[in-house]
């Protein structure tokens, strides 16, 4: 069973040393090398950092440990160790899993002579990324386990409205006096259009740089502060990792970008013949692309600059005749 373990508690930490002591002895045995970091790790080291430990426990008994560091974007493995009395029963496997749920990518570093560890991390979709030689003739491997977002598009949804109109009231008592507006915006505010499960939302704020204040709060509602990512003058959140749940795009009231988004909505909404072709083509990247999120966004690039130069000609036009 993996458990939570609580390294702050001294009889706890004085557990996860012995397993991890006796762990990276068996290792420097194996490669050759005495001086592994790990093995110079005393109960106060434990103590004091602030990883995460989980641990694999069996009728009570402590097999094996786990630590990482936990990140918006990442996950950094610290340490793996499985008790020598222990080994080859799928305990680093269970640990890892364990670590592997929260689909981030996770990234370590072994010693490259460490051949039954790499084999490990190879099965479980590990990549060694690189090469670094330390004091001592001692070679590290890099690796790297990516998570890559599933392409995902799905027929629409009842409850997309509801869904929205609750992340903006949430988003609404965050952001203060600061608030303009919210809009629904994207595929999954189009009645009827197939789309990403990803409730896209435009905020009009007074004052975007004030918005930075904000990110503590933001990050409260489980979304990841990203800055203008790309575009000047926005501020772009993001929320639920590689299962993406919620967008935020925010702008300044008045900024062009909030007009392009909400034309290119509007025109949607009054063209289901070009709102068809948008969610077929949306279809048939996703099938061809089903990993592969890059090429799925360049795919749709050219027909989006299609149909954004026809919600620009189709939104003149309207302000024309509203005028004569």
């Amino acid at each position: 069973m993996i458990i939570r373990l609580n390294q702050k508690n001294k009889e706890q930490a004085k557990e996860l040393l012995h397993i991890q002591l006796a762990a990276y002895q068996r290792e420097a045995e194996q490669i050759g090398y005495q001086d592994l970091p790990p093995l110079k790790e005393t109960v106060k080291d434990i103590m004091e950092t602030n990883e995460i430990f989980i641990g694999f426990e069996k009728e009570r008994h402590l097999l094996g440990i786990a630590s990482y560091e936990l990140h918006d974007d990442r996950i950094i493995l610290s340490r793996l160790a499985v008790h020598p009395h222990h080994v080859n029963q799928g305990i680093g496997t269970a640990l890892m899993q364990s670590i592997i749920q929260y689909q981030k990518t996770i990234e370590l570093t072994t010693a490259e002579a460490n051949t039954p560890a790499i084999k490990l991390y190879e099965k479980l979709g590990f990549q060694q990324k690189a090469r670094l030689p330390v004091e001592n003739n001692l070679m590290l491997t890099k690796m790297e386990r990516l998570m890559l977002r599933k392409v995902e598009v799905i027929e629409y949804q009842s409850s997309w409205p509801k869904q929205f109109q609750d992340e903006h009231d949430k988003l609404k008592k965050i952001v203060g006096d600061n608030w303009v507006y919210g809009h629904h915006i994207g595929s999954t505010s189009v009645i009827g259009m197939a789309a990403k499960p990803i409730i896209d939302i435009l905020l009009e704020v007074k004052h975007i740089s004030s918005l930075d204040e904000c990110n503590h709060l933001f990050r409260q509602l489980g979304y990841e502060p990203l800055g203008e990512n790309g575009l000047k003058g926005r501020r772009f959140f993001r929320k639920g990792g590689l299962n993406r749940t919620h967008h935020v795009h925010a702008y300044e009231a008045g900024h062009d970008d909030v007009k392009r988004h909400l034309v290119f909505r509007d025109y949607l909404k009054a063209a289901p013949d070009r709102a068809k072709v948008y969610a077929d083509k949306k279809r048939q990247l996703a099938k061809a692309y089903p990993e592969d999120m890059a090429s799925y966004i360049k795919g749709k690039d050219e027909l989006i600059k299609e149909i954004e130069q026809e919600a620009y000609n189709w939104s003149e036009q309207f302000k024309t005749n509203n005028q004569t």
